[in-house]
């Protein structure tokens, strides 16, 4: 950037300010103090950035001139082949506006000072804080850049690095606020869990104590069955058995009526027919005449018939007899396993207290070690409990039910309290079910429950390793950035170290030439005659100057290789401020030959050397007392 004009009303010190400038050469300002140098280049820092050095952004009021209401500057200035015209304007009411337009033309092509502002940046190639770290050398004391300056980081290219640099740093400083919640969600989840009290394989052993409890329920019910069956049957053979003795024993005396009848009439007949003429068949009639006359009315052969008809009735009261004492045997058979299932009923030997324990059933809050908390023994009270008869009874009620001696009465007096007895155990074994069906339900929405939180954790584990992996992946691009920022760093140092040790030996007559510049820009200089590097507390303050001229200049030089094209101007505001003559005319003779892209240097100084061999191509002269000054291009 090269400036042609400037042009201002009432900015500062001047109420008319016209100033047509060569595009390259020295452009020397000189004047006593408070003639008004300093607002050249003011109004030259305004124009461009609508602030100044002297005056902050809060005050920028007193850019306008003391008794004015308003302020213009008018700018022009050459950019490689195209020329712009820039305008401000300021009131003391704040009223701040701009304009940028190409030379020639009336209509700006940009208005508005944030607007204006922007695209002057990218015209430019800089901003306020690299143009006053570098071509723009206010009325101060030279001293070292800072070196954290964002001009100076600019000017090393590490500014877009740290930028981003600094983008991961918050985005890894969300992302940690990020895990914190997560964290603080998985330690929600994790004391949720703990609360939820669910314990692996408890639902299981529910479920098989709920199994074994049915099964077991089923069995007693099974043999309530059972007993109450042979027990029925036990009273109805009985009572069959009875009324078979009972026949039995009617036909034995018949069998043996019906074998003496046999015997009476087959003996008769034998003594009438076959052995008359024994001596007993000789007496047999004699003895049936007196005792029955009427006997020789019945044919021989009727005697044959009877005996033969009571043998048969014999024989069949025989089998009756065997028939009937089978089924005795039978009947006593089947009535006695009646006992058997009185000594299995006694296997279901279950404890059940009047004062048992209620079942106790899982709840969300407490879950119990082990489902073996609802044994048998533990059962719930009732009101009244069955009493069972006494084990020492089974004994004589089974062998006495086994022989079939005992009566219907004493065996209902026995069985009906162990089938009321077993029934209540059912029954509780029911509850029992129940309670544990319960309680399996309670544990299996739980257990859902624990699913859902698992899921839930593991969503959240996910999400917990993917912010660790953004994280660690910023932080390895933060290692590289670093890395990156500090090779750039070290090689803009080692760029001004060259370029200072190229301008220093110009501007201090080749007496000093080599400098050490480290990480913060902190300069020490050889010195030829002490051969060891110094600190700049040790050379004398003109020096110091002529070094600090220098590493400004560098910076100048660093800066516009890096961000801007074309030539560009400089300002030095009083650079040779407690320099002697001799080091002034160096210093101005380097000057003169300082670089060919930077082409237009203005300097300040309340006067110059008369017989310096440099020549000015403007020299503007101020004046104490004068408001207006105008210089025209010769």
């Amino acid at each position: 950037m090269i400036i042609t004009r400037l042009e201002a009303s009432n900015v500062l010190k001047y109420r008319r300010l016209s100033l047509s400038l060569p595009e390259k050469g020295l452009i020397a300002i000189s004047g006593q103090n408070e003639s008004g140098k300093s607002s050249i280049g003011e109004s030259v820092c305004f124009a461009l950035f609508g602030r100044t050095f002297s005056v902050g952004p809060d005050d920028l009021h007193k850019v306008v001139r003391w008794g004015e209401n308003h302020c213009v500057v008018r700018l022009d200035f050459r950019i490689a082949d195209q020329s712009y015209t820039l305008s401000r304007f300021l009131d003391r009411d704040g009223n701040h506006s701009a304009k940028l337009a190409l030379e020639g033309e009336e209509e700006p092509f940009a208005r508005g000072v944030t607007h204006v502002n922007e695209l002057l940046v990218g015209l430019l190639g800089f901003e306020y804080e690299q143009f006053v770290e570098s071509f723009y050398l206010a009325q101060r004391e030279i001293t070292t850049p800072h070196p954290h300056s964002q001009a100076v980081k600019i000017m090393a290219g590490v500014a877009p690095l740290e930028q981003v640099d600094r983008e991961i740093g918050n985005e890894i400083a969300e992302r940690k606020e990020l895990l914190e919640e997560v964290e603080a969600e998985c330690d929600a989840l994790r004391q949720e869990m703990d609360d939820l009290g669910v314990q692996e394989g408890y639902l299981d052993r529910l479920r098989e104590h709920r199994a074994e409890t049915l099964e077991e329920r089923e069995q007693v019910v099974a043999q309530v069955d059972e007993l109450r069956e042979r027990v029925a049957v036990y009273e109805h053979n009985t009572r069959a058995a009875y009324k078979a003795e009972q026949a039995r024993s009617r036909a034995s005396f018949l069998r043996f009526l019906f074998f003496l009848l046999a015997a009476l009439v087959g003996g008769s007949w034998w003594l009438l027919v076959p052995g008359r003429e024994t001596p007993a068949g000789e007496q047999f009639p004699t003895l049936l005449d007196q005792y029955l006359p009427q006997w020789q009315q019945v044919p021989p052969e009727w005697l044959l018939w009877g005996a033969a008809g009571s043998v048969v009735l014999f024989l069949l009261m025989w089998i009756r007899v065997a028939v009937k004492r089978g089924r005795v045997g039978r009947l006593r058979a089947e009535a006695g396993l009646l006992a058997e299932s009185l000594q299995k009923a006694r296997t279901f030997d279950l404890e059940v207290e009047q004062e048992a324990e209620p079942v106790a059933v899982a709840t969300e809050a407490e879950a119990p070690e082990d489902p073996d908390v609802l044994e048998a023994d533990e059962l719930p009270a009732v009101e009244s409990v069955p009493v069972r008869p006494d084990a020492s009874e089974l004994e004589d009620i089974a062998a006495s039910v086994a022989t079939g001696e005992a009566t219907v009465r004493r065996v209902l007096e026995y069985a009906e309290p162990e089938m009321a007895w077993l029934g209540y155990v059912g029954g509780l074994l029911g509850d029992q079910a129940v309670d544990l069906e319960q309680a399996i339900a309670t544990e299996e929405e739980r257990v859902r429950e624990q699913r859902s939180l698992l899921e839930v954790q593991a969503g959240i584990r996910g999400k917990r390793e993917d912010v660790l992996a953004r994280i660690d992946l910023r932080l390895k691009a933060q290692e590289l950035l670093q890395g990156s920022i500090a090779h750039l760093s070290n090689n803009f140092n080692r760029d001004i170290k060259d370029l200072v040790a190229r301008m220093l030996p110009r501007f201090t007559d080749e007496r000093y030439e080599h400098l050490q510049i480290d990480q913060d820009l902190r300069v020490r200089v050889f010195s030829a005659e002490k051969r060891d590097f110094m600190d700049l507390e040790e050379v004398s303050s003109g020096t110091q100057r002529q070094i600090m001229l220098a590493l400004r200049l560098a910076l100048s030089q660093k800066l516009l290789s890096r961000k801007i094209t074309g030539k560009q101007f400089a300002f030095l505001d009083e650079p040779f401020a407690f320099f002697d003559e001799d080091r002034t005319r160096k210093a101005l003779a380097a000057l003169a030959d300082l670089s060919a892209d930077i082409s237009q240097v203005w300097i300040v100084a309340q006067s110059f050397p008369v017989d310096s061999a440099v020549g000015f191509d403007a020299h503007i002269v101020c004046e104490r007392g004068s408001e207006e000054l105008v210089l025209e291009a010769g």
